[in-house]
């Protein structure tokens, strides 16, 4: 019998995992079944179930994919020199959920909403998402802290802001989820106009 690899191995879970995106994002996680996400990624049961036990083991996978990946952009931007700026850091952050947009497999926006209610009811995506959402605090405050370490004044302290940094993203993904407006660019406009305001 031929040796199954890392590669194929990983390939066969990326395929469940898109299948389920696919239907979460189409019908929620509640109202998905795992014969859904069976049928949807073509596979047999016994070949889903090798990789996930259960439909909550697939939620969790697919909610840490959702959140992964901005943490390593945001070092990245975050590590230049002169340190960005509130604003700056605001505008990045905004971007980030277009640019997942564009690489998901399905609608990301109605996904992410039901990653955040999940989180609030199941301790599995809670844990996933609490350690996401924490080391993005962590994160943003130090960036503001370098931001007035170099001369330059904050309405509060880092801690305080780092977290409605962090809303401006929620809030946008929400209405773009709901009702399809704003659009990042006016969106942006407006978030800019609001920290303009307030230097």
């Amino acid at each position: 019998m031929p040796k199954v690899t890392d590669a194929h191995r990983a390939a066969r879970r990326g395929q469940i995992l898109q299948a389920a995106w696919k239907c979460f994002a189409r019908k929620g996680f509640h109202a998905t079944s795992m014969a859904d996400v069976i049928g949807e990624a073509g596979l047999s049961a016994g070949a889903v179930y090798l990789y996930f036990r259960s439909k909550d083991e697939i939620i969790v996978a697919v909610a840490g994919q959702v959140f992964a990946g901005i943490e390593d952009r945001l070092l990245t931007f975050l590590a230049g020199d002169p340190p960005p700026s509130p604003a700056d850091i605001a505008e990045f952050l905004i971007r980030q959920p277009l640019r997942a947009h564009a690489d998901a497999p399905a609608e990301l926006y109605p996904l992410l909403l039901s990653v955040w209610a999940e989180a609030a009811r199941n301790p599995a995506v809670n844990g996933v998402a609490r350690s996401v959402l924490e080391e993005l605090r962590t994160v943003l405050a130090r960036a503001l802290r370098r931001w007035a370490e170099v001369g330059h004044s904050l309405p509060a302290s880092p801690e305080q802001l780092a977290p409605v940094l962090m809303s401006l993203v929620q809030g946008l993904v929400m209405q773009q989820a709901i009702t399809g407006q704003p659009t990042v660019e006016d969106y942006r406009t407006g978030v800019r106009a609001l920290f303009e305001t307030a230097d």
